[in-house]
């Protein structure tokens, strides 16, 4: 989309930066926010041809929480879409309310009202959202039921507060409410998507130093291929996606019209331990033995009773996402885990 400049949030995380490529690939100029200068070292260099030619700028966004954190951003520029992939993902969570649900809630309405009060260029707003606000963990396993866009975790900002592993479903449940709420009733001239994703795995091409630093998706895959992890449990949820279809997905929803105004389930299907494990052994069995990587157990399949899975067929009909198997995710991350771990090595043998 040669000309049409798009304005993508937090672009260091492990999906923003997959969405610059699938960007400048078709040709968009990107303006992608950061916390801080030293934020866009990497990404000036991973992408150094597009940052010479003018396609890629940085903005400096400290604080998304802060009322008119956008405000400059949007004054500065001319937009025709906005991307907001910024929002905290952090499993441990001390303080609920001030690391997950205004993060979250606030730094999706800050973009809002900015883009409405600043940017009357602005058509599109897709804003990431998450399986997370999708799925009713209390319903357990639910076998036979099929999620789609029309359900809702019905998840309150009390319930993360008494119980703190809620935080992360609370904070995308009630960041993507409030984006909805705020098209409702302030009427903009900008319309919205919301993209729904559930565990997303695959490539890491955002900055990497250490093995430690991971995406929180990945930690797992890792913890099991390099070893670690000897005692094999699920993630927690049955339904997985790859990176490059959900990048891809965001992108379609700025491109396909009749988009707007809709959420997205993109969603690559099923998927459990069992089959990760199964793949490494079957495929690295030289590694898997060397590590001590444990053998797949009935304890990490499918529950015998079944499980609830997905409907992603909005997601293939509008905006033309054609999945990965979960085969070919495995095969690029697990390798490209391998040649992170020479490069890391490498470094450290240089430093000293």
């Amino acid at each position: 989309m040669s000309g049409t400049t798009v304005l993508l949030t937090g672009g260091n995380g492990f999906i923003a930066v997959h969405i610059i490529v699938e960007l400048l690939q078709r040709g968009y100029n990107v303006t992608t926010t950061v916390r801080s200068e030293g934020k866009t070292t990497y990404l000036r260099k991973k992408f150094s041809d597009a940052v010479e030619a003018g396609q890629l700028k940085f903005a400096i966004v400290e604080d998304i929480t802060v009322p008119g954190a956008f405000n400059e951003v949007l004054k500065n520029g001319t937009f025709d879409s906005v991307i907001h992939s910024s929002s905290p993902v952090i499993s441990n969570a001390k303080d609920v309310r001030n690391e997950l649900l205004i993060p979250a809630i606030q730094g999706t309405t800050e973009i809002l009202k900015a883009v409405k009060a600043h940017a009357p260029t602005v058509k599109r707003v897709v804003v990431t959202s998450s399986n997370a606000a999708i799925v009713d963990r209390s319903k357990g396993n639910r076998p036979g039921y099929v999620y789609s866009e029309k359900d809702w975790h019905p998840v309150t900002a009390e319930d993360a507060e008494s119980e703190p592993k809620l935080g992360y479903f609370a904070s995308k449940t009630l960041a993507e409410k409030a984006a909805w709420n705020f098209v409702d009733t302030e009427k903009p001239k900008f319309d919205l998507v919301t993209i729904c994703p559930p565990m997303v795995y695959g490539p890491m091409i955002q900055e990497v130093t250490s093995m430690d630093n991971i995406n929180v998706s990945s930690k797992k895959f890792y913890a099991i291929f390099s070893g670690q992890e000897k005692e094999l449990t699920n993630v927690g949820t049955w339904i997985w996606v790859d990176v490059r279809d959900v990048a891809a997905a965001h992108v379609a929803a700025l491109e396909k019209p009749q988009a707007g105004g809709h959420r997205f389930y993109v969603s690559a299907g099923n998927f459990n331990i069992a089959q990760v494990v199964d793949y490494i052994w079957e495929h690295y069995p030289e590694r898997a033995t060397a590590k001590g990587i444990p053998k797949s157990n009935a304890n990490v399949g499918y529950p015998a009773e079944g499980c609830y899975t997905s409907d992603n067929s909005a997601s293939k009909r509008v905006l033309g996402v054609n999945y990965r198997s979960l085969e070919s995710t495995l095969k690029d991350q697990l390798e490209q885990f391998i040649n992170l771990e020479k490069e890391i090595a490498s470094r450290k043998s240089e430093a000293n």
